[in-house]
């Protein structure tokens, strides 16, 4: 249909759909924007828990893992945890080549 020959109530419901579409738009835009912060936030707070993990000693590393079931599972708990032995092997090796 040509825009010449819409209603006024068709124009209105043309104009609606666009606001809409635009709204949607910019909600997915704010959307992406704040979950790109909140992943530069989590993996902040990893940088800063694999460094605390490689200069605690092994019973606060134990007290750690003992302690992070209570929070997570599933792949989540499977992903906390090969971090941690990731970093155990790591602190092994450093302790090893010196």
């Amino acid at each position: 249909m040509e825009k010449e020959q819409l209603t006024t109530a068709e124009k209105r419901k043309l104009k609606i759909e666009q606001l809409k579409a635009r709204l949607q738009k910019e909600e997915s835009r704010l959307n992406a924007q704040l979950r790109k912060e909140r992943t530069g936030q989590l993996m902040a707070f990893g940088i800063y828990l694999e460094a605390f993990l490689k200069v605690a000693t092994p019973e606060e590393r134990e007290q750690i893992k003992a302690r992070i079931g209570e929070f997570l599972e599933g792949r989540n708990l499977d992903r906390a945890i090969a971090g941690i032995k990731r970093i155990e092997v790591s602190i092994g090796k450093d302790i090893n080549d010196k």
